[in-house]
């Protein structure tokens, strides 16, 4: 089973210089897995990035009010579409891993973001060991085996 980390959704469901080697990833046959987690972050940066890229929202704090006073209708599409891959997809959700000192301690050991941490936790938690991403800070956990999706 093959972790599939948040930039690879994102870059197969939106078109960026990434799209064509994240989309031929996904649709091979590998068993994969990820992480509500996972998809909370692909929510999260999908519709700050439209949100930016639509209506100017420049910062967190002015992304936090746009969704204040409009809420997510206009990015209904783009929400749906995100939320129905997962729906028709095979991709197992797999449960994270919620001990805090799990993923804190590799956060530090590793030197990772909070997120990245989380993800490193809960595939040692659920016995994987392979890692589909774009992000190179997954480099330096010597727990996990990058795919390079770029080969």
């Amino acid at each position: 089973m093959i972790f599939v980390d948040t930039n690879v959704f994102y870059n197969s469901l939106f078109n960026t210089k990434f799209s064509a080697s994240a989309r031929g990833f996904i649709e091979t046959n590998h068993e994969l897995a990820t992480s509500s987690s996972v998809i909370n972050e692909l929510i999260l940066v999908a519709i700050r990035n439209l949100c930016e890229e639509r209506y100017g929202t420049k910062n967190h704090s002015s992304f936090r009010r746009f969704i204040e006073r409009r809420g997510y209708e206009p990015f209904k599409r783009e929400l749906d579409d995100i939320l129905q891959f997962f729906e028709d997809s095979d991709i197992c959700i797999l449960p994270t891993n919620e001990i805090v000192s799990d993923w804190s301690g590799i956060m530090q050991k590793y030197r990772l973001l909070p997120y990245d941490a989380l993800i490193v936790s809960t595939c040692i938690f659920n016995g994987i060991r392979d890692i589909a991403t774009f992000d190179k800070d997954f480099r330096r956990v010597d727990l996990l085996d990058v795919l390079d999706l770029n080969e």
